[in-house]
């Protein structure tokens, strides 16, 4: 199992395919896996790297240390493990949040930057979901956490066409599921962003990327990035919702490959 010694913490890691390079950037409490869609299709042009996020997945989970900037460090420390210099960020809700800081921090590291169904800071619909989710995982178990997650990922239409998948999964056990400290740990770490002032210092040519139907984070917290970001523009993804990534995933990969090819050297 290929994993970077990071910060004392073993981070699990994956590459698929070749060329310049691409890190993908998962958000709330998902690993890897949650990429399935998008990874074929990436890493038939790029060298596409995944990982799974401190206290997520096959990562360690240590008693502390989560934040947005902390990812941030775990990532860039990933690609200098990997011998990366620059690279392509494609970073989905929490993991858009990471990107941000990334670009910002050291600008000419990242070359092209999709922010996809994220924010520049949380909203309080976050901050409600969040709480919510950290409430039923200590009242009720990992599961109930779980179950909340459909509800703010997706549409009245994908319901209606996955509804007895949806149900099955109900109470089953996940695999790897999050320790509790993890799961809280990450929840402070989303409360606490806010990359709002720095945005100015990110020089890579972005794309905000959401769904149509998106409602976790809307189009006022895109016009905050929009606004924030020199030359970045938007992309509204039609059918979608904030779980984009598993409901249109051909139209997400297609517009994140149209534009990641405008800017790769």
């Amino acid at each position: 199992m290929p994993t970077a010694r990071i910060d004392d913490v073993d981070i699990y890691f994956e590459e698929h395919g070749s060329g310049f390079p691409l890190l993908l950037l998962m958000g709330f409490g998902d690993g890897c896996g949650a990429w399935a869609n998008q990874i074929p299709a990436f890493s038939a042009r790029y060298r596409t790297i995944a990982f799974d996020h401190r206290g997520v997945g096959k990562s360690e989970a240590p008693p502390g240390g989560y934040s947005i900037p902390r990812f941030s460090d775990d990532a860039f420390a990933l690609l200098d493990h990997l011998g990366v210099e620059r690279a392509h960020l494609v970073g989905y809700s929490m993991g858009g949040r990471v990107a941000q800081d990334m670009a910002a921090k050291h600008p000419k590291r990242v070359a092209g930057m999709v922010l996809a169904a994220s924010a520049a800071k949380p909203n309080a619909l976050n901050i409600y979901s969040l709480r919510a989710g950290a409430y039923l995982y200590r009242t009720f178990g990992p599961e109930a956490a779980s179950a909340f997650g459909p509800l703010i990922s997706f549409t009245h239409e994908y319901f209606a066409a996955h509804l007895p998948e949806l149900v099955a999964k109900l109470g089953k056990p996940q695999e790897n599921p999050m320790p509790l400290h993890a799961y809280e740990g990450h929840v402070r770490a989303i409360e606490e962003h806010d990359t709002t002032p720095v945005l100015g210092r990110i020089t890579a040519p972005t794309l905000v990327l959401m769904g149509e139907h998106e409602w976790l984070n809307p189009k006022v917290d895109a016009d905050i990035m929009l606004n924030g970001i020199g030359g970045s523009r938007l992309g509204v993804l039609a059918g979608g919702g904030h779980g984009f990534l598993w409901e249109t995933p051909e139209a997400f990969n297609q517009a994140v490959l149209e534009f990641l090819a405008e800017h790769t050297p």
